[in-house]
């Protein structure tokens, strides 16, 4: 394919002229049906782009049978070469072409650059992994109809669940990010599987920082694939909207949920959404803004506890919505400590009588520490719920984040 062919055929992918005609200068290579690439180690540099053709991306199980792990067709990629673009070292599957074809290999900086800098960029790698997570779905049911193959199906769910635990990991404000923004500050964050429904999120805005804590429907591959969702559309309405409050936020996230997921509000629909706390922390003129669906902030100061409620409905499709979601200002101090959390934590199953810990327990807990350092306060956090579970499972992901200002 020449290049004009080859902007064609992507700008069905790819929206930004600017972002197509950078793909574009790339060197093309071919492959012929049969040709077999083997596994490689990372660091792997580029990122290929498959122009036409199809390729099965496929690994060994402890047997040595092959695993077929996905199909990557035209203007798809390999979900680990994203990782792996993402800083993630994992080794690359081995590749069958199953289907002649042609592919570009785009270097992994120059990827990375372009999920900053182009939305449809951005939007491909979320709804690439978003496929993947699908397929996990379809894969889990597979195995309770072939229990013959447990064996190998299990083996694949794994790796490839471990793979996307890379990929949400990468997309994750890191600690050094938070560090930066929050230089006192605590991160309690345990997922319940290996992926996980509960998220953070984080962006700077000149002198003010937007920072929210979010729990998805469902936990495990589902609430991943809605985490993904749900960090991509915030990513795409703030950069966009420097000057939205967090209850704007929120309308527009609502919006975007429910245009993605086809939400029309009939019966027999997926009511798929989230709960979230949003806040906008502004320093230098002393204020807060806040805007919950379901999940409230705590700001604890002068040894007193303040409550800034949620709106009561979630982002997503509701039968009682109301128009707009609330915004709230309030103004901070010095020392001032707020607390954002998901309900795994009050939410967890233990203690003598195995009931839940309780949002009374944990307002106490937080009043009872919050003059002590964050990492203290993460420290006891911790210990406190890991002795309430004791020997009963985790029942939800757990998240809490602990600011002082």
């Amino acid at each position: 394919m020449n290049k004009k062919e080859i902007k064609n055929s992507l700008s069905k992918k790819f929206k930004e002229e600017e972002l197509l005609n950078e793909i574009i200068e790339f060197e093309t290579f071919t492959f012929k049906k049969g040709d077999v690439f083997k596994d490689k180690k990372p660091p792997f540099k580029y990122f290929p782009l498959l122009i036409s053709g199809k390729i099965q991306a496929f690994n060994y199980d402890n047997f040595g049978n092959e695993i077929p792990v996905y199909d990557i067709i035209e203007c798809e990629s390999c979900i680990i070469s994203i990782t792996n673009s993402m800083g993630s070292e994992i080794s690359l599957p081995n590749s069958r072409v199953k289907k002649d074809g042609e592919l570009i290999l785009i270097p992994t900086e120059k990827a990375n650059e372009w999920i900053e800098k182009y939305s449809s960029w951005r939007n491909f790698v979320v709804k690439m992994y978003s496929r993947r997570l699908n397929e996990l779905l379809f894969n889990n049911e597979l195995i309770s109809h072939q229990k013959s193959k447990i064996g190998k199906q299990n083996e694949q769910i794994k790796s490839s669940i471990r793979y996307a635990s890379r990929i949400q990991d990468a997309v994750l404000p890191t600690k050094d990010e938070l560090l930066e923004k929050f230089p006192k500050h605590f991160l309690l964050f345990k997922p319940r599987d290996i992926v996980s429904g509960d998220y953070y999120w984080t962006m700077q805005l000149k002198n003010k920082t937007v920072i929210a804590i979010a729990d998805c429907t469902g936990h495990g591959v589902p609430g991943a694939f809605m985490s993904m969702l749900g960090i991509s559309l915030l990513n795409e309405i703030v950069s966009k909207n420097e000057n939205f409050t967090p209850g704007e936020i929120l309308d527009a996230l609502r919006e975007k949920i429910k245009n993605s997921l086809r939400q029309t509000g009939k019966k027999d629909e997926a009511k798929d959404g989230m709960d979230i706390a949003i806040a906008i922390i502004d320093t230098e003129n002393k204020c807060l803004q806040f805007a919950g669906a379901y999940n409230p902030l705590y700001l604890i100061r002068n040894g007193e506890l303040m409550q800034i409620k949620a709106d009561r409905m979630p982002v997503g499709i509701y039968l009682k919505e109301k128009e707009n979601f609330t915004n709230n200002n309030i103004s901070i101090k010095k020392d001032d400590v707020i607390y954002m959390f998901s309900d795994g934590y009050v939410d967890q199953i233990g203690g003598k009588k195995n009931k839940k810990f309780m949002r009374k327990r944990f307002v106490k807990l937080l009043m009872d520490n919050h003059k002590k350092t964050m990492q203290e306060q993460k420290a006891i956090l911790t210990e406190t719920i890991e002795n309430w579970q004791s020997d009963n499972e985790q029942v939800d992901d757990i998240l809490v984040m602990g600011i002082k200002i």
